[in-house]
């Protein structure tokens, strides 16, 4: 329906659209890794930025136009998997994960979706964006993150300049050029993030944007803008995260209810103007939580959990 109302406003002279190349982009890109903490002692923090802390094992997914699931199995019980699709109201982005490391090693999903939105109103109006993301359950280290047991979470929800993708395929290009940009970068219009080592149990997170300078986050008649959602789920040595119930968006919480109402009757998704979405892949089958801890448990890190510890990043 939406896509019509684009099309005969156009026809009457009412929208310029921007070109297919910007106005008709939607996608993911997500790198899952693997680092060995066999170097450090369980005192010590496994974060990546230690010796021997190198990324052993990683695996890339999405692209243009696909969505779904990059499932990172890199032996034994190993893993860290993320799963994107887009709600059924705006288009918006939804991602779920969850990692888990049985192994002496530190597992991570980072995982970003993006989709590109044209106001098709007669009159500016304000913009943003609220994720916000559930964990399920997750393990916990008193001493930290990146400690054995140890687990963190960290969101992102960002407004750009559609040029930022432009000339891009790769999961690869994707990911490096949209993961976590604050404002101050290229094309930035508006960001917001949290982040912080889990402490275990059920727990919701929000983040919403902020304009990156005065009027940055104002949209004109005909503009568009890319919206980008980012989810990442650090594990340590015996640690898991499960946010399977999902890191959702919205528009933003500090915009009015007319608003919100006026955003959701004038504002066009790259699926309503035609961009093509290939959702591959089924979220595989997820150990409960309860689960994962006699998992856990059964292959003896409990006693080995004497040794390690730290932070975030890939």
């Amino acid at each position: 329906m939406k896509t019509m109302f684009v099309a005969a406003f156009a026809a009457a002279g009412g929208l310029v659209l921007a070109t297919p190349a910007l106005a008709q982009s939607v996608g993911s890109a997500s790198w899952a890794t693997m680092r060995s903490c066999s170097a450090v002692t369980a005192a010590q923090n496994c974060d990546g930025t230690g010796p021997g802390q190198q990324i052993t094992l990683n695996q890339y997914g999405g692209g243009i136009g696909v969505g779904g699931a990059n499932d990172f199995n890199p032996g034994g019980s190993d893993r860290a998997w993320s799963f994107v699709t887009f709600d059924a109201t705006l288009d918006l982005p939804e991602i779920r994960g969850f990692t888990r490391a049985i192994s002496d090693s530190r597992l991570n999903i980072n995982t970003i979706a993006f989709q590109t939105y044209t106001w098709t109103g007669a009159a500016p109006t304000a913009f943003s964006i609220t994720g916000s993301l559930h964990i399920v359950d997750s393990s916990t280290s008193p001493s930290g993150g990146a400690l054995p047991g140890g687990a963190i979470f960290s969101q992102y929800v960002g407004i750009w300049d559609p040029a930022a993708i432009v000339g891009l395929s790769t999961p690869q290009q994707l990911f490096s050029a949209l993961f976590y940009a604050p404002c101050g970068v290229a094309n930035v219009l508006g960001a917001g993030s949290s982040g912080g080592t889990l402490t275990g149990g059920s727990a919701t997170y929000t983040a919403t944007t902020s304009e990156c300078s005065a009027g940055s986050l104002t949209l004109a008649p005909g503009q568009s803008v890319l919206v980008v959602a980012g989810m990442q789920l650090p594990v340590n040595r015996g640690g898991f995260a499960d946010s399977s119930a999902t890191f959702t968006t919205r528009l933003g919480d500090d915009l009015a209810p007319e608003v919100q109402t006026q955003l959701v009757t004038s504002l066009s998704s790259a699926v309503d103007q035609g961009a093509p979405l290939n959702v591959v892949g089924a979220p595989g089958s997820v150990p409960e939580p309860a689960s994962w801890a006699m998992l856990i448990a059964g292959f003896g890190l409990v006693g080995a959990m004497a040794r390690r510890r730290r932070a975030v990043h890939a």
